[in-house]
């Protein structure tokens, strides 16, 4: 590839805050330790998931693959979680039934959509790579599964909320024109070229296959309900696709990613528009107590 291939993660960290790259990923300054719970939760709910594909055939019936995943997640769970991570032995259990609640929901012999991620499965843990415009990116898709018209592209999360929609893809452009702050949205964008595009370089890609690309929210929604014996914990998730919002804000899309990989490759970290920045950006970041251009405007002031 002509450049640097890029991944959406680090494309994500440069829309956020090109200071914020440079110390994160150029001089590699250590952050605050941060709690690692949802990370190892993270892992839980993706390796249960691969594992269950990859051990699933298409014919296998619901209530097989269901009890099949629910014992992958028991076993995941032993290997990942720590109590290190909990502020107690209780919050600990009710974490690992919220869990256990979207797996079990997921793979649900009557009804969850699980079944046919498993049953349709081409390949998990798919490492894709593409060049546009000279652009080169690269990520990692958690699932890819084969449709009736083509190919379905899935990237597993806890939650969907906040993530872009129909409704915020207006924004990408005013992040672009620096009227607005939406990094996490843009991030998703991202994402969404990085994939699509990625796999259409796969050998099981055809001509003309159909891309699709969705999130999917495993813990979009839970319940909790008390029993006499100690507690029910239930939850249910949905996708948020946004294939047809990469094919209507292509041009929007692919301006953010020729910004955020031109000033990786270049070296450009100052922050713009620094006003904007600081406002959205600064409150969060991890490196604000030594920033010096958020540090140089606490002094103007």
């Amino acid at each position: 590839m002509s450049q640097e291939s890029l991944s959406p993660s680090r494309l994500a960290n440069y829309a956020t805050c090109p200071r914020l790259y440079d110390y994160r990923y150029v001089q590699d300054v250590n952050a605050p330790d941060r709690t690692e719970l949802y990370l190892n939760q993270g892992t839980i709910y993706h390796e249960t998931i691969e594992d269950v594909c990859e051990a699933t055939g298409r014919d296998d019936p619901p209530e097989v693959i269901h009890d099949r995943a629910l014992r992958i997640f028991d076993a995941k769970w032993d290997e990942h979680s720590t109590s290190d991570d909990y502020e107690s032995a209780a919050h600990q259990e009710y974490q690992r039934a919220e869990n256990r609640a979207a797996i079990e929901s997921f793979f649900d012999p009557d009804g969850g959509v699980g079944i046919e991620h498993a049953r349709r499965s081409i390949t998990t843990e798919c490492w894709v790579e593409c060049e546009v415009d000279g652009r080169g990116l690269h990520g990692k898709a958690d699932n890819v599964i084969r449709t009736d018209d083509g190919l379905h592209i899935f990237d597993y999360k806890r939650k969907t909320h906040g993530m872009l929609s129909d409704g915020t893809a207006e924004y990408l452009g005013d992040h672009l024109d620096g009227e607005a702050h939406e990094p996490k949205r843009v991030r998703n964008a991202f994402q969404t070229a990085t994939y699509i595009e990625g796999v259409k370089n796969e050998p099981f890609y055809e001509d003309g296959m159909e891309v699709r690309f969705s999130f999917y929210g495993l813990l979009n929604k839970t319940s909790f309900e008390s029993t006499p014996t100690g507690y029910n914990v239930s939850a249910r998730g949905w996708p948020r696709e946004t294939t047809e919002i990469y094919e209507d804000h292509y041009e929007t899309i692919w301006g953010l990613i020729r910004a955020a990989h031109d000033g990786i490759t270049n070296g450009t970290h100052e922050p713009e528009p620094f006003d904007l920045l600081n406002e959205e950006a600064c409150p969060d970041c991890d490196y604000r107590g030594m920033c010096a251009d958020r540090l140089s405007m606490e002094v103007r002031r």
